[in-house]
């Protein structure tokens, strides 16, 4: 029996029961469920990781220098397979063992996401800073440059909502940060999603533009849950494609996180990091996956309050900026239903929030009328 078979019956096991729902792709894939067994039970998945992985070898020590308008020392993707020319397969291109989502995104796209940013800005007020990071998927990224004709350029979307968004809005384009290190682990290569590392490096882009000391990486402990299947396995078939792992970060600090209903409602005790997620849930282990309305208390913050308003991506960026600030608000703007963002905002004291969204998402129609629709009057 295959190791992927042997890992998909373990997981099967793993999922009776289960009652925390976890990931959802961008593009309404469905939502899993996340396994709420003991995490006694999955120690063997789960390990605390005191060297660093080889593709992450210069991750912890390297300062992320500002390169947001750098493209001067951009490396070469390693492109072991040189004479590939990749397949497609049940929509997804397929190349050195990883599968890849392709991106369409047009200028019509870009300014509609850029226009729906700055409508809520303004609706908001001057009294509200907001923030837009902007996090480019896999296929921007990840592949060498004998691909780029094979879909849109990220690069050229995302640099037009940049230049597109009115002048109040705080823009942080995470793609040349990401371009720089793109031999590192930042994306899956059997999900959609991008890893804990690569949020890492957009966190610090933020910190940048919000005049704030970013957490050294080397300073949050680092673990990993092994054996990680995204949903791409199963979309193809395909037993071939790289394994994967889900890293996340940790501190000593004195957490407290509450979760909320699709109404605001109903509070629940919850957990930052659901440590306990594994197998092809393990995505799950940030934020316990997508829930409404998430709030966090840190006594280790720097005094601030802020608010987040994201997509499954902003799951694996939310512990940093959780980890920075006194008390961190995670609205999921697709399930929130009854969320009044600016009455929100006035009722929690609030003068800061963060839109990150990735670029499959901003430039779908649904998520932006999803976002307008956060602003009631």
């Amino acid at each position: 029996m295959k190791k992927r078979n042997i890992i998909k019956i373990i997981s099967t096991a793993l999922l009776i029961g289960c009652t925390v729902s976890v990931f959802s792709a961008c593009n309404s894939e469905p939502k899993p469920e996340t396994s709420k067994n003991s995490e006694s039970s999955v120690s063997s998945k789960i390990s605390t990781v005191s060297e660093n992985s080889p593709d992450e070898s210069t991750a912890e020590s390297s300062v992320v220098s500002d390169v947001s308008e750098d493209n001067t020392s951009i490396p070469e993707i390693s492109d072991p397979t040189p004479e590939s020319s990749g397949e497609m397969i049940d929509g997804l291109f397929i190349y050195n063992n990883a599968a890849f989502e392709l991106f369409y995104g047009d200028e019509d796209m870009a300014k509609n996401y850029a226009d729906t940013i700055s409508n809520i800005k303004k609706a908001l007020g001057d009294d509200i800073k907001v923030y837009n990071v902007l996090v480019p998927t896999h296929v921007g990224i990840g592949l060498p440059d004998k691909f780029n004709d094979l879909c849109s350029s990220q690069k050229d979307y995302l640099n037009t909502i940049c230049s597109s968004y009115s002048a109040d809005i705080i823009g942080v384009n995470a793609f040349n940060t990401l371009m720089h290190h793109r031999n590192e682990y930042l994306y899956f290569n059997t999900d959609h999603h991008w890893t804990a590392l690569a949020a890492y490096y957009a966190y610090a882009d933020f910190a940048k533009a919000a005049g704030i000391d970013a957490i050294p990486l080397a300073d949050m402990k680092k673990n990993q849950i092994k054996d990680y299947e995204g949903h791409y396995i199963y979309d193809t078939g395909l037993d071939t494609l790289a394994d994967d792992y889900v890293t996340y970060y940790t501190v000593d600090y004195d957490i407290e996180a509450i979760q909320y209903d699709a109404n605001g409602e109903n509070p629940t005790e919850s957990l930052l990091l659901h440590e306990y997620a594994v197998g092809t849930n393990a995505y799950g282990v940030f934020l316990g996956g997508d829930n409404p309305l998430m709030v966090v208390k840190n006594k280790q913050g720097n005094g601030q309050k802020i608010a987040i308003v994201k997509e499954s991506y902003g799951n694996a960026f939310a512990p940093f900026i959780a980890y920075t600030y006194n008390e961190t608000h995670i609205i999921d703007f697709r399930d929130f239903i009854k969320c009044d963002l600016k009455q929100y905002l006035k009722d929690n004291d609030i003068d800061q929030v963060i839109f990150i969204n990735n670029s499959m998402a901003s430039a779908t129609g649904v998520r932006c009328d999803e976002l307008a629709a956060l602003v009631k009057s």
